[in-house]
């Protein structure tokens, strides 16, 4: 899960938002066989506290989706509405956060993520054969791929130590993260590239941003890269 700096005081004006949340949550949990999922849980909705920006996250926190109402110049304007994003996201992962306690306290099971995280480690079956040059090249391929987990591993474990800064953009450059180690610290947009006109574009750009900055928070990506790419 990509997290942030912020929380969620308890006098937040949108507490009532997330008990309404836990009360239509149990509601559910309660109407639901247990051999099914609950409804709903795959986009779980956080504003923030100017009700400009919508972040949807799953179950797990992880960001899915973003919407950035028309008339955010006039709401939150440009210098505010990066923190509207991050705040919008602490919310709504603050949410995901209560579904998990609840579906916990009803011993509920967690939908999965949707992919295997090791499903790129797995080699197809093949007919077993006693060739020795067919034995020694399998050999050798599972060597090759243990050396790459160990050094994916290792840079990982290096970068979350370092907390080297990094920025990640959209492909507009509209909207920025900046990213310590595996770490959001903060967020900016280019205000001086921005119109009042230019919410769909300014949401393009902050939701390629953060799917990709949840991707490079997830080891799976890195192992990916690294063992199939």
């Amino acid at each position: 899960m990509l997290k942030t700096k912020r929380t969620i005081a308890p006098d937040d004006p949108r507490a009532p938002d997330a008990r309404h949340f836990a009360e239509r949550l149990r509601n559910a949990v309660a109407n639901t066989p247990r051999d099914l999922p609950v409804d709903g849980l795959d986009r779980i909705p956080g504003a923030d506290v100017s009700d400009t920006v919508t972040c949807f996250v799953n179950v797990h926190g992880d960001f899915v989706d973003l919407n950035l109402q028309s008339d955010w110049w006039y709401t939150v304007g440009p210098s505010g509405v990066a923190a509207a994003v991050l705040d919008a996201l602490a919310f709504a992962q603050e949410k995901s956060s209560i579904a998990m306690a609840i579906l916990g306290h009803y011993h509920r099971r967690v939908e999965e993520r949707d992919d295997n995280p090791f499903s790129f480690l797995q080699t197809a079956d093949v007919p077993y054969s006693r060739d020795p040059e067919s034995e020694i090249a399998e050999a050798y391929e599972k060597v090759r791929r243990t050396a790459s987990l160990v050094d994916v591993a290792d840079r990982m474990s290096r970068r979350r130590e370092t907390a080297q800064q990094r920025v990640i953009a959209g492909p507009r450059g509209f909207f920025r993260l900046t990213m310590a180690g595996f770490e959001l610290q903060h967020a900016d947009v280019d205000e001086n590239a921005l119109s009042a006109s230019d919410a769909g574009l300014l949401a393009e750009d902050a939701r390629a941003a953060l799917v990709q900055a949840t991707r490079e928070n997830d080891p799976r990506y890195w192992f990916a890269r690294e063992v199939v790419g």
